[in-house]
């Protein structure tokens, strides 16, 4: 029920396809836990680097608005966060922002550099 009230698509699956689970096997136990618990508290408290892509994918596949949003803040402030400019941290950026545009039409990620 409260994940319907954060995504229409979840709703959608719920109430006119009356499934009462999904499959989440694309993706990985902590990405799905952090995805549950946002949905439920409205707090991203578990988002890390290692699992950001995956969320972000989630967010956006199940149309959650403000958790696309908290991602976008996520990845400004956390992933575009170079210590030293290395090189490592940068590529990573750079191919999270890569596979948002290509794979999600997320242009913004690419913009952000």
């Amino acid at each position: 029920m409260i994940m319907s009230l954060n995504s229409p698509v979840i709703d959608n699956i719920t109430t006119n396809l009356c499934q009462s689970s999904l499959e989440m096997d694309d993706f990985t136990k902590s990405a799905v836990d952090c995805f549950v618990e946002a949905m439920y508290t409205g707090k991203v408290e578990k988002l890390e680097k290692v699992i950001f892509e995956e969320v972000n994918k989630m967010a956006h596949v199940f149309e959650v608005c403000w958790l696309s949003k908290r991602c976008v803040k996520f990845f400004k402030a956390d992933v575009l966060n170079f210590e030293n400019n290395d090189y490592d941290e940068i590529m990573f950026a750079c191919e999270i922002a890569s596979r948002a545009h290509f794979n999600l039409k997320q242009s913004k990620y690419v913009s952000l550099f």
